[in-house]
């Protein structure tokens, strides 16, 4: 009985034995917590500032993207604007602002004629007055009925970075200089003929019907290049622009400008598709059929008088 007890006794404190994990054995290394090193927490920020310097260009790209994408909205609704204003005049464009001249010329896409509704209002000179008066001077173009909302008129990135702020961003710009305050969109003259350099009356004020035009794609309403120097200021002269290296096209985004076309679709036309089609056909070939910003129906080649 005594042999039985001991053995019973030995074999509980052999279990017992085994079952307690040793300070060295397997159990007691998986269990252990492993306090972080100074070396695992440099490696921790350094790959936090190398994600940072990754991320953060993407995410400033987004942002311009955004406002970019904002920008192509703008473009779509002047287009819906364009076409609800051909459908109840027997498709026959809007004048183009080409100039400001008095009565008999009619009311433009941008503004009204001469007088208190011209642009370059003074009153609208700063800022402050900027954001109320230009309502004002809306109101006077026909596109006002369709949209009445003043930023449809101007490209955010423009608003930003142009307005009131001399260009800081892109040195260059001039607003208070222009004498078109109202939009960062000018319109192609193609559809007024491109009456000559101070004879906007030369076709009596007239437009072209959209469905003279030979293509949906040709590009009615673009983003001028607003830099002093060189004539570029000239692409806020008015709300007309022939399409050509004087007047340019816009910085802003970088890479391209936003284009719409006369179909109605907006789109973002890199630098070197713009400068292709301001070439395309050269004014030289009398004969050459019309581009995408060269489109005017009483030319050949869609260019005009006096360029």
């Amino acid at each position: 009985m005594k042999q039985k007890l001991r053995t019973q006794i030995e074999s509980e404190s052999i279990m017992k034995t085994n079952a307690d994990p040793s300070p060295h054995g397997l159990n007691n290394t998986c269990e252990r917590e492993r306090a972080f090193t100074l070396t695992d927490l440099l490696v921790v920020m350094v790959t936090l500032a190398i994600l940072a310097a990754v991320m953060l260009p993407a995410l400033g790209r987004s942002g311009d993207n955004g406002m970019r994408m904002a920008c192509l909205n703008n473009l779509r609704q002047l287009g819906m604007a364009q076409n609800m204003y051909t459908g109840e005049n027997q498709d026959y464009m809007p004048w183009p602002n080409w100039g400001t001249d008095c009565s008999p010329v009619p009311a433009g896409w941008l503004y009204g004629p001469c007088g208190p509704n011209t642009p370059n209002d003074q009153t609208a000179a700063t800022p402050a007055n900027w954001s109320t008066r230009r309502v004002a001077n809306l109101k006077t173009g026909v596109y006002w009925q369709y949209l009445q909302n003043p930023d449809v008129f101007i490209c955010p990135v423009f608003a930003s970075v142009v307005v009131g702020s001399h260009a800081t961003a892109f040195p260059g710009f001039n607003w208070q200089g222009y004498l078109n305050k109202l939009s960062s969109y000018c319109m192609n003259g193609a559809s007024a003929f491109f009456p000559a350099l101070g004879k906007n009356n030369l076709y009596q004020y007239r437009t072209c019907k959209a469905s003279q035009i030979w293509s949906p794609s040709c590009i009615i309403l673009w983003e001028p290049d607003g830099r002093v120097g060189s004539g570029n200021g000239d692409g806020y002269n008015d709300g007309a622009n022939y399409p050509n290296s004087t007047e340019g096209v816009s910085i802003l985004h970088v890479t391209g400008a936003n284009v719409l076309a006369v179909g109605g679709s907006s789109r973002f036309m890199s630098f070197a598709d713009f400068l292709a089609e301001l070439n395309n056909p050269p004014q030289s070939q009398i004969h050459a059929p019309k581009g995408l910003l060269w489109w005017n129906p009483n030319q050949q080649n869609g260019h005009g008088v006096g360029i």
